[in-house]
């Protein structure tokens, strides 16, 4: 579903990453997406140290990216298919990646191009959650709905999904719904 959501990342006081995300930015979408990274030891270790490999392109430079998916209609517009096709060659830069952002870096063998969205986070409107982790205070912060849910790493661990969802409202019967679908997603 599209619920507009951001995810980032701060290190060494700054943020590094900031990925407007299109689809599913409830807590139970992209929040547990970054909620599974971030109580994984190697996945956060590796975000930490790919976060070397994140560069910014310039706004020409995206347009350049970009041109050969255009479908010539109007400057950045693309048919499905070549969206698609674009998504694949440049997953950092597209809509689509939201939280999965924090893996792509984390997996990242080559440059990761990437606009900082970070004035989405204030737009009050459309930015319906934020999803940030913290590499410098080991934390990660959900704000969805007027809740915000911050939480160490280890406690992330210790809460389990069921604590966390638990803490923006959800009741008993959503949150099984939830676990049942992840398990089936296995």
């Amino acid at each position: 579903m599209g619920t507009r959501n951001l995810t980032k990342v701060i290190k060494d006081g700054e943020v590094v990453v900031a990925q407007y995300g299109q689809w599913d930015g409830y807590p139970s979408g992209q929040g547990l997406t970054g909620f599974f990274a971030v109580t994984k030891d190697d996945v956060m270790a590796s975000l930490e140290a790919n976060l070397k490999l994140i560069f910014y392109p310039t706004e020409e430079q995206r347009r350049e990216y970009a041109k050969p998916f255009e479908d010539g209609h109007d400057v950045g517009w693309m048919t499905f298919e070549s969206g698609k096709a674009y998504g694949e060659k440049y997953p950092s830069l597209t809509r689509d990646t939201g939280a999965e952002i924090l893996y792509l870096i984390a997996n990242a063998t080559t440059l990761v191009p990437l606009y900082l969205d970070i004035e989405f986070e204030n737009d009050d409107l459309f930015c319906e959650g934020v999803y940030e982790v913290n590499l410098d205070n080991k934390t990660y912060t959900s704000k969805y709905n007027g809740i915000i849910v911050t939480l160490t790493f280890d406690e992330a661990k210790e809460l389990g999904v069921e604590g966390y969802l638990k803490r923006f409202g959800m009741d008993d019967e959503s949150i099984q719904a939830v676990i049942h679908s992840l398990s089936k997603a296995a």
